[in-house]
């Protein structure tokens, strides 16, 4: 691509120009003014004029030509915020030193209309996973030191024959020689492994990953525009798989996208209309004789739809960052609700995307103030994810959490990382066992082993141990004899509405409750 300057670099030129021609202009002045009377007479180049005279014209000839190219730059600069030339302020990203967006989007139709067509090479979109997070919690001065290190990295691993830009905020883009499944697999595979190296930030490390989209392009003729779509789809369908991975352009994801983002506007205007509701679950003791508590399940109550299940929009809702909006609906609710029954608790799932905000310990302080609700009867269940995810992070933030006397409890035992460590370091007070291990005791003695370790894990620990999934009186025997505190499952009942979870259970609100 063609030498260019950046913005900041050209303004400074601009500065530079506009002190060399005042000065130059400051001493024109003094000059003239000094050599008046001796060269005012005869303006032509004479053998007689004195010297001062002949250093008057110099300093105003040279004074005529620091404002012409003083009027030429600012010319440059007016064309350059229009649009109309290919350098600095629309060419180069100032914070990467990759092109821009502009300047990839020229480059790529150039390559679309001309001989390098004849060519396959291929288009691949970038997209950096958990980069919001890191400026959230680090700041943006740590986003562009991350973002920096990132345009550094791929420059590197993509070389010199590659044009590689920043699209606009954690997006980037390259154009790589070449095709082929394989090579251009292997090339996804060096970039995401190298984004995913650490990135020292004020001494600290950080931690991004890279979901890539791809799209071999093999001949001339193609629409710019649609490509690019193309290969957005490819990028959002890495980033719906699980993030971190490469995926190819397929053309039955133009149909798939089409209803994600449908789904998506659908899911902004649940919350905000009120659509997604709070469904509880009882919590019974492991006799199953007495209420304990409940879980607080969202509900999607769409209009034409009817109930749509926590599984189809969580990680949705996760991704485009409503998580924080529908998080504290049903936290807000669900502590309304228990509020009202004195001695119960209410068990609220987190996302290891809410975890992650600074300010999540707060929120869930404001809450207990807005409702009423005795922090000790708050339980908020996490997952092994956010512990693994960024320790030293979620180590503050379940030390604050407990610091308002709201229990931890962790979800889905026994599904992910399961480190013994990660129980003894960090401040849990009730151990899930999940649904899976629960329901395989109708397939084998394997199960029930496991069931038991985890059992008596928990127990040496001095965790209170949950079995949730209980479906059939044999399940609830087993986890009796076993040494579970608390059971939870279809057997002592599913999830309802609140008015109709009180009612099952014999409950009113509070008189003063009521009557407000």
């Amino acid at each position: 691509m063609p030498a260019t300057i950046t913005s900041g670099a050209f303004l400074a030129l601009r500065r530079q120009v506009w002190g060399v021609t005042l000065a130059v202009v400051l001493v024109a002045i003094l000059v003239a003014a000094a050599s008046l009377p001796d060269w005012f007479a005869d303006l032509a180049f004479a053998p007689d004029i004195p010297w001062a005279g002949r250093l008057a014209i110099v300093a105003l000839g040279a004074c005529a030509l620091a404002l012409g190219l003083l009027t030429r730059l600012a010319w440059l600069l007016a064309e350059a915020g229009e649009g109309g030339l290919p350098h600095a302020a629309a060419g180069l990203d100032d914070l990467t030193g990759l092109s821009n967006r502009a300047a990839f989007y020229r480059a790529f139709g150039q390559m679309l209309a001309g001989p390098a067509a004849r060519h396959a090479f291929t288009l691949v979109l970038i997209d950096l996973d958990h980069f919001k997070e890191i400026n959230d919690g680090h700041g943006h001065h740590a986003g562009d030191i991350v973002l920096a290190e990132v345009g550094r990295r791929l420059r590197r691993v993509c070389g010199p024959e590659a044009q590689v830009a920043r699209l606009g905020g954690d997006e980037f883009a390259a154009i790589l020689p070449g095709g082929g499944a394989s090579h251009v697999f292997a090339a996804c595979s060096l970039i995401a492994e190298d984004i995913a190296q650490p990135i020292l930030v004020d001494g600290k490390a950080v931690h991004v990953g890279a979901s890539i989209g791809f799209l071999e392009v093999d001949g001339p003729g193609g629409d710019r525009d649609e490509l690019m779509r193309r290969a957005d789809r490819a990028l959002y369908a890495a980033k719906e798989q699980g993030r971190g991975l490469a995926v190819a352009y397929d053309a039955e994801m133009g149909r798939d996208v089409a209803q994600r983002r449908f789904f998506e506007r659908e899911l902004r205007g649940a919350v905000l209309t009120g659509e997604i509701d709070v469904h509880l679950q009882p919590i019974l003791t492991a006799d199953g004789t007495r209420l304990l508590g409940m879980e607080a399940l969202a509900r999607w109550n769409h209009s034409y739809r009817g109930a749509i299940m926590p599984g189809e929009f969580i990680r949705l809702a996760e991704e485009t960052g409503l998580i924080h909006q529908l998080g504290q609906i049903v936290l807000q609710r669900a502590c309304r609700a228990a509020a009202l029954w004195p001695g119960l608790f209410v068990a609220v799932n987190v996302s290891p995307v809410q975890m992650r905000r600074p300010d999540f310990p707060d929120q869930v302080r404001a809450v207990l103030g807005e409702t009423g609700l005795d922090p000790r009867r708050l339980v908020l269940e996490i997952t092994e994810n956010i512990m693994i995810d960024d320790p030293d992070k979620a180590l503050a933030a379940l030390r604050s959490l407990r610091g308002l006397g709201v229990q931890i409890a962790l979800d889905d035992f026994g599904t992910g990382f399961s480190s013994l460590s990660y129980l003894r370091k960090f401040p849990i007070d009730k151990l899930k066992v999940d649904r899976s291990f629960v329901l395989d005791l109708d397939k084998g003695a394997e199960a029930a082993t496991i069931l038991h370790c985890v059992i008596n894990l928990g127990r040496a620990l001095g965790l209170k141990v949950i079995a949730e999934g209980i479906e059939t009186d044999a399940h609830a025997r087993f986890l009796r004899a076993a040494g579970c505190h608390e059971m939870q499952g279809y057997l002592f009942g599913r999830p309802v509405p609140v008015a109709e979870f009180a009612r099952v259970h014999g409950l009113a609100p509070e008189p003063a409750r009521a009557a407000a």
